[in-house]
């Protein structure tokens, strides 16, 4: 007797580095035969995502609780409002699972799973959790020892006392089988520079290290650059670029274009853009992000470090960029040693091995 289709209700949203991997595992899932809805923030990056990809969008209310001050009374009203999206996405939530009676609820972490998981905890309903960083968010800390599973991307850099699987994070298929294709170093591009450096500051963009390649690229002027701007940043960075060897992209749906030109990429340390570097096996010079809640990117660059993946840059060393990007990249012994490593980092099975797990966990 056939079974019937299992529910999924997937909840992700904020940045990319929640949203890309939850598309990934959410089309695995669907290709396994899961019925998956996806919750987030209507009119936002997963509102659009999910819908362009044909998955049946739940919004709700939700947003980022910011603590007030003590000395300052004006910070109370973020605090308030916070709180109150918060209230509404539970009950919204509430009703939400009692209209569809998911088999399972999955969530990325970060604030856009908080109501959901509330009120999947308070039906009683399982749900599993994905991180993608070395150090877990508030959210997964605190429903982690009650989920089925913690899927991680990274070994924790301290264990806590929860059901783990290490894993890998899940990534698109396109990517997957362009980077198993791949041999690094980069076939040889028709153009005056013998080697790419690709600089990434994630979905938004990173201030700091765009202008630190319009720097580079006027000084190191025998390598090509390749600088991923985000929106933010590329009017104004294109009023600064003054050399040829500097090439700007705004955004782009397929970095993989992008990997397979780079010998060495300058990126901040975010689990996502982390994971498809060691797909592509790309040498990394990772700047964490000094501002990272729990300072969950520099937990990660170390363990790239600790691995030889990857050189570990702090922001406030960003004047030695550009010796360090000399340096290695006239050392092609070393290059190759850290794409090795990075490869052996590689997972690139996770969407598979975690709608496989969860759906055996529902019984099929």
């Amino acid at each position: 007797m056939n079974q019937e289709p299992k529910t999924i209700l997937l909840v992700a949203g904020g940045t990319g580095g929640h949203i890309f991997p939850a598309l990934a595992l959410a089309i695995k899932l669907r290709a396994m035969g899961a019925n998956v809805f996806w919750a987030g923030r209507d009119n936002e990056m997963e509102s659009a995502i999910a819908r362009a990809n044909s998955f049946q969008f739940l919004p709700i209310r939700t947003a980022q609780i910011s603590f007030p001050h003590p000395f300052i009374p004006s910070s109370l009203h973020p605090f308030i409002k916070g709180a109150f999206e918060q209230v509404s996405g539970f009950v919204q939530s509430l009703n939400l699972l009692t209209r569809i009676r998911p088999d399972a609820v999955i969530a990325f972490g970060a604030y856009v799973s908080l109501p959901v998981l509330l009120a999947a905890k308070l039906r009683g309903m399982r749900f599993y959790l994905l991180e993608q960083n070395r150090v877990p968010g508030r959210v997964v800390r605190f429903f982690a020892p009650y989920a089925r599973n913690t899927f991680l991307t990274f070994p924790l850099h301290k264990p806590i006392r929860a059901p783990i699987t290490l894993t890998g994070t899940p990534l698109r298929q396109e990517l997957v089988q362009n980077a198993l294709k791949f041999s690094y170093p980069p076939q040889p591009q028709p153009q005056p520079f013998p080697k790419t450096v690709l600089v990434l500051g994630g979905t938004q963009g990173a201030r700091p290290l765009n202008l630190a390649a319009v720097d580079m690229a006027a000084q190191l002027t025998n390598l090509h650059f390749i600088v991923l701007t985000g929106r933010r940043d590329y009017k104004q960075l294109k009023s600064l670029v003054h050399s040829a060897n500097c090439q700007l992209i705004e955004w782009t749906d397929h970095p993989e274009d992008l990997y397979q030109q780079a010998h060495l990429a300058v990126t901040r340390g975010g689990g996502l853009v982390l994971s498809e570097l060691l797909a592509f096996g790309i040498p990394a010079i990772i700047v964490p992000f000094p501002y990272a809640l729990d300072n969950h990117q520099d937990a990660n660059a170390l363990y790239l470090e600790q691995t030889g993946a990857a050189v570990r840059l702090e922001q406030t060393q960003l004047s030695g960029l550009i010796p360090l990007v000399r340096t290695l990249t006239l050392d092609d012994a070393r290059l190759k040693r850290m794409s090795v490593s990075a490869r052996k980092l590689a997972r690139f099975d996770a969407a598979s091995t975690i709608a496989r797990t969860i759906l055996h966990d529902l019984g099929l």
